[in-house]
């Protein structure tokens, strides 16, 4: 059995490349998704994330039924955990990021964040 992807979300286009923008002004990102359940969030990460995933989960899991309020186990794997398996499937997200932070080290307080020079 296949898991369906998703389609490719789009947010408004903060950079000035005409080739990956299209005519509605909007780029298609994150095209290797993650659905978000904790089997496929610990699938989509890497050794060592994994086995630190599992056991925050695991302890999430006894917090909630000790309290039986599951919104703290929600949050660790639809915010924390989700966002950081999307990046291991897609490490080119963090190129963008990356450049960001090297301008403004660099005392480039006039870039715009997310906008090619």
């Amino acid at each position: 059995m296949t898991t369906p992807q998703p389609e490719p979300a789009t947010i408004p286009a903060l950079q000035s490349h005409s080739d990956s923008v299209g005519e509605s002004g909007f780029v298609a990102v994150c095209a290797r998704g993650v659905e978000k359940t904790p089997a496929a969030i610990r699938d989509a990460l890497d050794p060592a994330q994994r086995s630190r995933f599992e056991a925050e989960y695991r302890a999430a899991l006894v917090r909630a039924a000790d309290t039986l309020d599951l919104e703290p186990v929600l949050t660790l794997v639809q915010r924390t955990w989700w966002v950081r398996a999307v990046i291991c499937l897609n490490p080119e997200m963090l190129d963008g990021v990356a450049a960001d932070v090297n301008r403004v080290t660099a005392g480039d307080t006039e870039a715009g964040i997310g906008e090619d020079r």
